[in-house]
């Protein structure tokens, strides 16, 4: 059964990236992309994924905000939100943590490295829920 993952960045070219990687680790899948946080939001009034990858720094509401804004939702209070970003700090890992992300990681250059850091990141376990 194929598993829902959102990816919410503004850059299109990580949505390339990151529907190459998920191939590599060989991931049934069904990706939905949003460029933002409201566009994001909109479309969590009608899907449930079952994964969602956000950016921190989108256009308008931050990464940050948007991650609350989901953690507010009862139903997507147990989804798994992992943040993204290129400057991924030891102070925004703590503020993503404390806003309730799952983890947080550093955006990856190449599908290779990102499929690596996503075999290491989702465990067994979750593994068989994706």
């Amino acid at each position: 059964m194929k598993k829902h993952i959102l990816l919410i960045d503004d850059d299109q070219d990580e949505l390339t990236l990151f529907v190459e990687a998920l191939n590599k680790v060989n991931i049934p899948y069904k990706c939905t992309w949003a460029k933002d946080g409201e566009q994001a939001l909109q479309q969590l009034t009608y899907l449930t994924p079952d994964i969602i990858f956000l950016d921190i720094n989108l256009p308008g509401m931050s990464g940050f905000e948007c991650l609350a804004a989901i953690k507010q939702r009862a139903r997507l209070q147990v989804c798994p939100v992992i943040l993204h970003s290129t400057n991924m700090t030891a102070d925004c890992r703590d503020k993503g943590i404390k806003l309730g992300a799952a983890a947080c990681l550093a955006k990856s250059d190449t599908p290779s490295e990102l499929a690596g850091i996503l075999e290491e990141l989702i465990p067994d376990d979750l593994m068989t829920l994706l």
